[in-house]
């Protein structure tokens, strides 16, 4: 059985970019064009996300950049166990993820420079269907399977300078990248007569956006910052042609820091960001909204490793997430802990976070639970 290339093509597409069925995807998060995974460091997870626009490490805010002392490299894992349950259907999953990779540079005088590579939207899953073909006039049952296998990443460089002690600013270029492949297999019951389907396409995805940030101490021990990251073209293309066209989503984000007990760090955030400006890279089927987001958390020292204290980090965070299969939202709430562990005295440090995720889907029955556990090594020679 041969299926013509252009619709194949049209039919793989077409699977792709909607929103798959939640019993057969087996994740609440991953839905549309994926899960939007916080590409923030280990130590940022363990707050619960409240010390992302306040960690130079995490591409949020470059202005951070500013004021480096010494070189940084950072590498971090965090995989994720999920369990969706719909109904008395319920469903276990598994992601593995590196969602951050960073170099950070000092450049004298207050200056500083920082090259990134982390995750944007992360979507793995499959599906299988059970039906039936009508062949020379007989209705043949055939089993369906599609995987879908892929994720779109964020490069960013930035810099940053620090004025004075009272006033930090920065900008930075960001571009994504990524793809996804979509495999398409038709089953027959009788492989005696009817031999298998097996159809496959990549879609790629590429995008730009700019990114600017500040910090303003406000007064001793309270600092306030905002950051804010303009998308401009995003596209997916097949074979090296454009197919869909949208932007980056814009991004706002502002937080207040108190840092005035030594040894202390507390933070609250808010973020909005804009994913409808993705609407247009897939079918009318995917439902995309914009997001507001909250955090809060904090860091606070502890006793002393070799003559460094440990770190001891907690927070929550409240998300609303963008893609669903229904006029309802997905939302999702976590909470965090996390601990920083000094090697080497202040040469190295390595991070460890857990998080607790709980989502729900507006308006439904589906629930979603999930581990996420952080490992991350940040060096400072």
């Amino acid at each position: 059985m041969h299926v013509p290339a252009p619709l194949a093509l049209a039919m793989t597409l077409a699977l792709a970019l909607s929103a798959p069925s939640l019993r057969a995807q087996g994740s609440l998060s991953s839905m549309g064009f994926g899960y939007p995974v916080p590409s923030v460091s280990t130590r940022v997870a363990g707050s619960g996300g409240a010390l992302a626009d306040v960690d130079a490490v995490t591409p949020q805010n470059p202005s951070m950049l500013g004021g480096l002392q010494r070189i940084v490299l950072s590498v971090q894992a965090e995989p994720e166990y999920r369990t969706l349950q719909l109904g008395t259907v319920t469903e276990r999953t598994t992601s593995q993820r590196i969602p951050l990779l960073a170099i950070l540079l000092p450049a004298g005088k207050g200056v500083g420079f920082g090259l990134t590579a982390g995750s944007f939207l992360d979507r793995s899953y499959s599906t299988k269907t059970t039906g039936s073909a009508l062949i020379n006039g007989a209705s043949v049952p055939t089993t369906d399977q599609l995987d879908f296998r892929g994720a779109v990443g964020m490069l960013r460089a930035g810099v940053g300078w620090q004025i004075n002690r009272f006033l930090k600013i920065g900008a930075a270029g960001h571009l994504l990248t990524g793809e996804n492949l979509v495999t398409r297999e038709r089953r027959f019951a009788d492989t005696l007569k009817f031999g298998g389907v097996l159809d496959s396409s990549r879609v790629t995805y590429f995008g730009r956006a700019l990114s600017a940030g500040g910090e303003v101490r406000l007064f001793k021990g309270l600092a306030y910052t905002i950051s804010y990251r303009s998308g401009f073209g995003m596209d997916t293309r097949v074979r090296d042609t454009v197919r869909t066209r949208a932007s980056v989503p814009d991004q706002l984000a502002h937080s207040v820091r108190f840092d005035g007990i030594p040894g202390t760090v507390f933070a609250v955030g808010v973020e909005q960001v804009a994913w409808t400006r993705m609407r247009g890279l897939g079918s009318s089927d995917v439902r995309v909204r914009d997001a507001a987001n909250w955090y809060v958390g904090g860091e606070l020292s502890g006793p002393t490793m070799r003559g460094v204290p440990i770190l001891f980090r907690g927070g929550y965070a409240n998300r609303q997430l963008p893609f669903s299969p229904t006029a309802g939202q997905v939302t999702e709430s976590r909470f965090a802990a996390g601990v920083g562990l000094p090697v080497a005295r202040d040469a190295a440090m390595i991070d460890l976070s857990v998080q607790r995720a709980s989502r729900v889907l507006g308006g439904g029955d589906a629930r979603e639970r999930s581990w996420l556990l952080g490992l991350g090594l940040q060096i400072r020679p």
